[in-house]
């Protein structure tokens, strides 16, 4: 679904981040592929997943695709680029492989939210997903509300 508050980026990734991407979409009832990178970049940014220096993925082919990311996740990629050291991984598939790491739960599970969850529909959509995925009750579902990505550091290690 195209959201006019989005900007394509054509994005490289692999085989394998593309269908890990592709199952979480599914599994967690993301509106599409472009909505688990951005819950990927948002844990990334916060702190809540830490990019290795350095690594491979596990596969070498490497597959372009367009994504749809915000002005500020995409600021936040390009700060990156400048902050942390050169490997051969971009950015892009150093968030992927550390959030492909880490429990689905700390990805997908917890609604980061640039204004409120009371304000913003798709959030209050994602709470009672999460609900149902996780068997949890209201409010235990964890939220960060208010967040700003381009206020963190470097989320490399």
């Amino acid at each position: 679904m195209k959201n006019s508050s989005y900007t394509p980026m054509s994005t490289d990734l692999t085989s394998n981040q593309w269908r890990w991407l592709e199952d979480m979409t599914s599994k967690y009832k993301l509106s599409g592929t472009s909505k688990a990178m951005r819950c990927c970049i948002n844990c990334v940014a916060l702190g809540d997943a830490q990019m290795q220096s350095d690594g491979c993925c596990g596969c070498n082919d490497t597959i372009t695709k367009d994504l749809e990311l915000s002005t500020e996740q995409l600021a936040w990629i390009e700060g990156q680029k400048h902050q942390c050291d050169e490997s051969t991984l971009s950015i892009e598939q150093k968030v992927v492989s550390a959030c492909m790491k880490l429990d689905e739960y700390t990805v997908f599970g917890i609604i980061r939210c640039k204004s409120s969850v009371a304000k913003c529909e798709g959030a209050q959509e994602a709470v009672e997903n999460i609900q149902q995925q996780f068997s949890m009750k209201k409010g235990e579902v964890v939220t960060k509300e208010n967040i700003d990505i381009c206020a963190k550091s470097c989320g490399c290690e």
